[in-house]
């Protein structure tokens, strides 16, 4: 009886190497995955408990917006994007490179509304430390 268990084992293990594998899109109900590209995309900043990511890796495909649900995704370059981007954690708005009044004036009223990105120890407490390390960032100036 173990021998024939063993037998069936074996030829299941064979059949499982020599079959090819196939691997094909999923389609399947309302959703066609049949065709794809190597993008990336998101949101610019997105903020969780004490951490913040900033950032994406590629471009979503340039389209119409396709909706779904109550889902929404639109494609292409993000809107007012030039590449250029703050030259320190004290450039808060445009125009970047260039520190001045309205960077100071946009960094106190994210402090005053406890927005993450005024949170510049991100300890989650809105304190002097917070614009302590916000006016050496700005001291130190552009590289």
């Amino acid at each position: 009886m173990k021998s024939f268990k063993l037998f069936h084992a074996m030829i299941a293990l064979i059949a499982l190497c020599v079959m090819p594998s196939a691997a094909s899109a999923q389609t399947g109900g309302p959703f066609d995955l049949s065709w794809h590209t190597i993008d990336g995309g998101g949101i610019m900043v997105a903020t969780g408990g004490p951490f913040t990511l900033a950032g994406t890796l590629g471009q979503a495909d340039a389209s119409e917006p396709l909706v779904g649900g109550a889902f929404s995704l639109s494609g292409g370059f993000w809107p007012g994007a030039t590449g250029v981007g703050p030259c320190s954690g004290a450039d808060f708005v445009e125009p970047f490179g260039t520190l001045d009044f309205f960077d100071v004036l946009a960094f106190l009223n994210a402090f005053t509304a406890m927005q993450p990105a005024a949170d510049m120890n991100n300890d989650t407490v809105y304190d002097f430390f917070d614009v302590q390390i916000y006016l050496g960032l700005f001291a130190a100036g552009c590289p």
